[in-house]
């Protein structure tokens, strides 16, 4: 399975680090990584697909978290610092604890139905679906 791009991480990681910007929160390291992990999961497993409506939920409540924290939650980039190195080693540690450096097939299938079933912040995002 290949770990596909992180837009959102593109775009933050390319924002200039300004003197009055803070480190990325832990929960949007998580929102992005957990979002990015499950279109993946989705995209490599055919019985495996992303929930909109999960995702829409979770885009709502990490806007309001930002707003809370005193991000602009439009251009939360604009106020943060790039957090690339941290999300490359969250997006290692998730392939790690499925050994899915270069599987496909049934064992990236297993690991969405781990992450459903451990209820994790990827597997909130996954559905799944008859094939």
């Amino acid at each position: 399975m290949k770990f596909g791009p992180l837009a959102a991480a593109a775009v933050l990681a390319a924002a200039p680090v300004m003197a009055d910007t803070r480190p990325m929160p832990d929960y949007f390291v998580s929102a992005l990584v957990a979002t990015s992990a499950a279109q993946a999961l989705a995209l490599s497993c055919p019985t495996i697909s992303v929930d909109p409506v999960a995702v829409v939920n979770a885009s709502e409540v990490l806007l309001s978290q930002l707003e809370a924290d005193g991000f602009d939650a439009n251009d939360p980039s604009a106020d943060m610092e790039s957090g690339e190195d941290r999300l490359s080693e969250a997006q290692a540690a998730f392939m790690d604890k499925h050994q899915l450096e270069g599987a496909s097939g049934e064992a990236v299938c297993d690991a969405g139905r781990a992450e459903i079933s451990q209820k994790t912040d990827i597997g909130a995002l996954l559905v799944e679906v008859a094939q």
